[in-house]
């Protein structure tokens, strides 16, 4: 390993069985072969299967490694590695430098302990001597901006709390490697936004990075390389950017094929004995044209197809949005059409309600849609339709923001000189031109 590189992963691999009983078996014949310094079974056995398999990358010191892919890809296995918390079954990891690592912040706290006693207990598992926890102990205190609650058991602490505390406890150890999963969502906006300048000061400084996020934005904006797993193997490395987009087309692809399955299943439903309505399709458009994908800040339209056993009122149809990626599981929109539009009345046999958004307002990233017909104000349910997956690609104007804002520039006297070309150019905009 060269004196700048401070992480070394070389052909890692790493597996688990899933019966309980049989990992324990499987765990003790291991530590039985290390003992006898007989190598490792490297196939597979019964119930067992590979999290991690042949990764191999180098993280250079003051670099930034941003690492993705769907949920149980190996990203959280592989960083425990790395870490020392999991020994590779194949392969192996050298590391030169203290790590920071920020996996579950607040992990080994202890809610008995006050928060003081806490922050040289947290210290003291990172490897920080009695007397340097001392020296920063103020720093750490008044980072996580914990004054007032310090002395309290850390049982009182909300989940919050317990995270800026392990936070703040974790970047005062003067790290020469960051290890960070999926943990700069910690507090309110004001302290994200400290957390990030932190990261970038330590950097500064020297300090290597490495990132497991969802957000292709923090990836993006902190890493310079990036790193793609896909079921555990490495799909892709080489500069965020061409990564994230290689990334973004796996996802629409995957989505697609789930859909189709999903959606032809969707259609073969008919109404169940009793049943007064029921969803028989759902298909995404854009510019009247059915699409795997939406872009974001173009027009998107939802197309649910109805049967009805006999004319029925009121009815409501309801489109619930979550995230997968930025927020996992979060709501981020609910739209209900008795509210928007009005209350239903179906007709008996089938009917065709379409869900138009002259703008989609969804960042880019992969959300599920659960579709819903209700009756009457308590809203009783007569149908229910989930896990239809939605793809929001980048129209051109909504990278490293939040949703798509409609704007418009103007200037009493400075003239436009060029026009940018926007990511998704080499698809037409449905909706003829893009917004300015």
């Amino acid at each position: 390993m060269t004196a700048d590189v401070v992480v070394a992963v070389r052909g890692v691999a790493k597996k688990f069985a899933r019966s309980l009983k049989r990992s324990f078996v499987y765990g003790a014949r291991d530590i039985g072969r290390l003992l006898l310094r007989r190598p490792v079974v490297d196939a597979l056995r019964a119930s067992e299967f590979w999290a991690v398999r042949e990764v191999s990358f180098e993280l250079r010191r003051g670099r930034s490694i941003g690492i993705i892919g769907q949920n149980g890809s190996g990203k959280t296995t592989l960083l425990r590695m790395i870490c020392g918390i999991l020994r590779p079954d194949l392969g192996e990891v050298a590391v030169a430098g203290r790590i920071a690592p920020m996996l579950a912040l607040g992990a080994g706290f202890k809610p008995v302990l006050s928060g003081r006693q806490n922050v040289f207990l947290n210290l003291a598992l990172l490897g920080v001597s009695e007397r340097d926890a001392r020296s920063r102990y103020d720093a750490i205190v008044d980072f996580a901006e914990l004054h007032d609650a310090i002395d309290a058991p850390l049982g009182t602490y909300s989940s919050g709390m317990q995270a800026r505390l392990g936070f703040a406890c974790a970047v005062h150890t003067e790290p020469s490697i960051l290890v960070v999963d999926e943990v700069l969502s910690v507090g309110d906006a004001k302290f994200r936004g400290k957390c990030r300048n932190k990261i970038n000061d330590l950097r500064r400084g020297g300090t290597s990075l490495l990132l497991v996020s969802h957000s292709p934005v923090l990836i993006e904006t902190l890493s310079d390389e990036c790193l793609y797993l896909r079921g555990g193997k490495m799909a892709g490395f080489g500069a965020a950017a061409d990564v994230l987009k290689q990334y973004e087309a796996d996802s629409i692809q995957q989505a697609a094929a789930a859909n189709e399955a999903r959606l032809a299943a969707l259609q073969q439903r008919d109404l169940a004995p009793g049943q007064r309505a029921a969803v028989r399709s759902v298909r995404l458009q854009s510019g009247g044209k059915d699409v795997e994908h939406w872009f974001c800040g173009r027009p998107g339209e939802v197309v649910i197809a109805l049967q009805a056993a006999a004319p029925t009122e009121p009815i409501s149809v309801n489109v619930m949005i979550f995230d997968l990626v930025h927020q996992a599981g979060e709501t981020v929109q609910m739209l209900v059409s008795s509210r928007d539009h009005g209350w239903l009345a179906l007709p008996g046999g089938d009917c065709e309600v379409r869900l138009g958004l002259p703008q989609v307002g969804l960042r880019p990233g992969s959300y599920r849609l659960k579709l819903s017909v209700s009756r009457g104000a308590l809203h009783d349910i007569l149908d229910v339709v989930d896990d239809v997956r939605l793809v929001v690609r980048d129209g051109g104007g909504s990278e490293h923001c939040a949703f798509f804002q409609p704007r418009v520039w103007s200037s009493d006297r400075a003239g436009v000189c060029g026009r940018h070309v926007p990511v998704a150019a080499d698809e037409p905009d449905p909706a003829g031109a893009d917004e300015g």
